[in-house]
């Protein structure tokens, strides 16, 4: 009985996250961009593999909605490539929300993935994965540690101290603009 009814509270969620796919195809029709229900099955599919392969859970609906729209208006994608664009633009998502521990809000990193593959990548995934995003998550990790490895060493008294992580962990976000800057000067 309560196998039935998880069953059918599956099947009823997957029908409202296809619904909202391809309810995005009226905003990107605009830019001659569009998902057949196939392509939007697939792109599913795909999320909820990426979502194991990255050992995620999600509750609410995935990212690719927000994907669609963040980057529709991109002058690197065309129809012919969209759907599997936005299935790589996925699987880039959910591997740097780890890289980044979890430490960036889906829209900071959105805007910072669609920032690079406009004006630094010009289209280029394996760019926009290998070096642009893999330099700012290892500078979130640093910033990250360097405040956590603070508060564990007082270095006027070189003993061990209170952790300050606490004030770490309070933070609601990272100041985006503050990473695009240190980020353009590593360049």
């Amino acid at each position: 009985m309560i196998d039935e009814m998880f069953t059918l509270m599956e099947t009823e969620q997957k029908k409202q996250e296809l619904a909202k796919v391809l309810e995005c195809n009226r905003y990107t029709e605009r830019f001659g961009l569009a998902l057949t229900e196939e392509q939007a099955r697939e792109l599913m599919v795909q999320r909820k593999d990426t979502l194991k392969e990255t050992r995620r859970v999600e509750f609410a609906e995935g990212i690719l909605p927000e994907i669609i729209r963040s980057f529709c208006d991109s002058q690197y994608i065309d129809n012919r490539t969209y759907a599997e664009t936005l299935g790589r633009l996925q699987e880039i998502f959910y591997h740097y929300k780890n890289e980044s521990m979890d430490e960036l809000t889906d829209r900071e990193l959105l805007e910072f993935m669609r920032q690079q593959f406009e004006e630094i990548c010009f289209g280029d995934l394996d760019y926009l994965e290998s070096t642009c995003l893999e330099r700012f998550t290892r500078m979130i990790r640093t910033e990250h540690a360097d405040s956590f490895y603070q508060g564990l060493r007082d270095e006027y008294r070189l003993h061990v101290t209170e952790n300050e992580y606490q004030k770490l962990s309070e933070e609601t976000r990272w100041e985006s603009e503050l990473y695009r800057t240190s980020l353009e000067d590593l360049e």
